[in-house]
């Protein structure tokens, strides 16, 4: 059907309405941060940017900023590799579950029931603190051993969320990390109850991971069960600590 000649004047705006609007949207889609080895740089230059930047301060370009993706994730560091996994595997068979429990106690000083439930759920992935059995095990009895201090009864790694990548870029956990580094801050004060400390920080360690599990913020919780921590010593973070009761287990299965 033909338009009247009256009308044409309409189409003609509307085409060029629509254009500039195509032409803007273009505009707007800008490019996303870039990620290389953990680290964000400008699509345009590939310099380093400022973390949650929108513009490169090399080449002044703009883009869009993005956490990182599965493929641009760090591999996580503080649990499992699958390599190190299968050599524990190894040295369970080699020595035997039993042998293997009782070198395991006494690196970590718990219990034998204890040191033989972590050998039968670590792996990769897993808590290297409670070995993936979501508990305390420093208790004497198990139905007396309170939820893991570190992934807080979860089982997994707090710093990968058990897929053994570790998002970075995600600027709303840099905002919640910064409330838990003042918390924590606060609490230093002195005189603080012990007690009421601790129970602060596993509450808002509680509310953190529910949230940004398996971001690279994790870092920023602390060993809420050592804290405050006694003249000399310096704070410990949880991710720390789950990795060094890795290596006592890895050195207490080495050797014949």
């Amino acid at each position: 059907m033909a338009i009247p000649r009256s009308m044409g004047w309409l189409v003609v705006t509307g085409v060029a309405v629509l254009t500039l609007v195509a032409l803007s949207m273009f505009a707007l889609d800008r490019p996303d941060v870039v990620w290389a080895a953990g680290k964000a740089q400008c699509p345009h230059c590939r310099a380093d940017v400022h973390a949650y930047g929108r513009r490169c301060p090399t080449c002044r370009e703009e883009f869009d900023w993005v956490p990182t993706s599965d493929e641009t994730s760090p591999v996580c560091a503080r649990c499992l590799s699958p390599a190190q996994d299968e050599w524990v595997r190894e040295r369970r068979r080699v020595l035997g579950d039993e042998k293997a429990a009782a070198r395991l106690a006494e690196a970590l000083h718990v219990p034998a029931a204890a040191a033989t439930a972590y050998l039968a759920a670590i792996g990769r992935g897993q808590c290297g603190y409670c070995g993936g059995t979501g508990a305390d095990l420093g208790a004497t009895e198990a139905k007396e051993r309170p939820p893991c201090p570190v992934c807080l009864g979860d089982r997994r790694c707090i710093a990968c969320g058990g897929d053994r990548r570790v998002l970075v870029g995600l600027e709303v956990a840099a905002v919640e990390a910064a409330g838990y580094d003042a918390l924590a801050q606060t609490l230093m004060a002195p005189n603080s109850p012990p007690d009421l400390v601790r129970r602060q920080l596993k509450d808002a360690a509680t509310v953190f991971l529910r949230r940004q599990l398996g971001t690279t913020e994790v870092e920023h919780l602390v060993f809420w069960p050592d804290f405050p921590p006694a003249a000399g010593k310096a704070v410990r973070p949880a991710n720390a600590v789950a990795a060094e009761r890795l290596t006592l287990m890895m050195g207490a299965l080495a050797g014949e």
